[in-house]
């Protein structure tokens, strides 16, 4: 009997050129290949003994979370009656360069924050109130769609959408298995998953804790967990198996950077805490999308964490495979820029590379050979997507049985 797996490798399968691999930027060299052809490249790469890192963007927590492009779309409609927030909007239209800025929520909310800045504090009222408005609106818009999509799949219920091959849940939990599969054959040394996300989302930490993998977050163990950048530097052993006498770190082990912030942080007197409970959390710790990214990550602890990127990326004989990124946050371009100074560094990135971010990128690194981008080919507009991403890791597993099945990349 053909399982849910075998029709969708069968599905992946044939002879369309549904990707396009492009090396070293825009016009250069580029060639189209299978679904099959695309993973037999890919998960040698991935298995090699080399460090491993990736950086999830906004992109990877569809369909549970809505783009902000979405959210800012939903907020506009609902004050369409508002003439003050319409009198603001107006003026901004009027500075938009092209369409596409019309609905991009950063440009937006960055054009605020400047017209803030520049105001006497009798002037402030409407564009203040807006700025913070819109801002509570889209973390509570990424707090419902995560609350919503986990009750969804809670594992103490009969809900078939938990194997659904659209949940996000599931496709978190696919890539940390197989992920983790690819890795268990390397050495203590490139064991370790650096995990960079620019998300607020729990996802990756729901997918860790329910596979039960050791890792780390950036918080001490604590009743009141607290933000320490030196909890990145250890790492558990395995007590139960130990070897003549010999300690052996817990295999594999993923590190979890959440380089934006998160919504269950919060400050206490100057420090952050994490709690399990988002429902009380009020207000997260988070940097607000805005052009400012940059100095407001300056601070603690958005300071230590893009160190660590930058320290990792520098790592000898080390790879980063981008996913959901479009590449819109110039501190992390030039850090990645920064590690493709270096020959034994490698950038892997599945992209959409008509959007704007992603294209400008691609310029910037055009003729560098260490850099390899996936894209859409003939037979397909999907290769950005997560769940292209988790199908492509795929292995024979007798566990992973899914009751829904579809083509792969038909949902993000």
């Amino acid at each position: 009997m053909t399982n849910d797996h075998e029709k969708k490798a069968k599905n992946n399968s044939g002879n369309k050129a549904q990707f396009k691999i492009i090396q070293g930027g825009l016009s250069n060299h580029a060639r189209e290949v299978t679904f099959d052809q695309l993973k037999s490249y890919l998960q040698p790469i991935l298995s090699e003994k080399i460090h491993i890192n990736f950086l999830i963007g906004s992109g990877s927590s569809l369909p549970a979370i809505p783009i902000m492009g979405t959210t800012f779309s939903d907020y506009k409609k609902s004050h369409k009656n508002d003439g003050e927030f319409n009198n603001i909007l107006k003026l901004y239209y009027e500075k938009c360069s092209n369409e596409a800025d019309l609905n991009n929520i950063e440009l937006f909310l960055s054009w605020l924050a400047n017209r803030v800045n520049g105001l006497s504090q009798s002037e402030l009222g409407t564009e203040q109130k807006i700025k913070d408005e819109l801002t509570k609106t889209l973390i509570d818009s990424i707090t419902k769609g995560y609350l919503k999509e986990i009750k969804k799949t809670n594992r103490g219920t009969k809900d078939e959408s938990t194997n659904s091959p659209d949940s996000t849940t599931t496709n978190y939990e696919l890539f940390i298995r197989r992920t983790a599969k690819l890795r268990e054959s390397t050495s203590s040394q490139f064991d370790t998953v650096n995990l960079f996300t620019t998300n607020y989302d729990l996802f990756l930490e729901n997918a860790l804790d329910g596979l039960d993998y050791a890792y780390t977050d950036g918080f001490r163990a604590k009743l009141h967990p607290e933000f320490n950048i030196t909890e990145y530097s250890r790492r558990p052993v395995d007590v139960a198996h130990r070897f003549r006498n010999r300690w052996s770190p817990v295999s594999p082990f993923f590190r979890v950077y959440k380089l934006h912030g998160s919504i269950n942080w919060i400050e206490v007197d100057d420090k952050i805490e994490k709690k399990s409970n988002i429902k009380e959390v009020g207000e997260s710790v988070v940097i607000a999308p805005t052009t400012s990214k940059y100095a407001d990550s300056q601070g603690a602890p958005y300071s230590d964490l893009f160190r660590e990127l930058s320290v990792q990326l520098l790592n000898p004989n080390s790879l980063l495979v981008v996913n959901g990124f479009g590449f819109g946050d110039e501190h992390i371009n030039e850090l990645i820029i920064q590690a493709l100074g270096r020959s034994d560094f490698a950038l892997l990135a599945f992209v959409k590379e008509d959007e704007v971010g992603v294209t400008r990128f691609m310029e910037k690194v055009r003729g560098n050979t260490k850099v390899t981008f996936i894209t859409n080919g003939k037979e397909n507009d999907k290769a950005n997507y997560f769940s292209t991403l988790v199908e492509l890791l795929a292995f024979e597993d007798p566990f992973e049985v899914h009751k829904n099945s579809e083509d792969p990349a038909s949902d993000k």
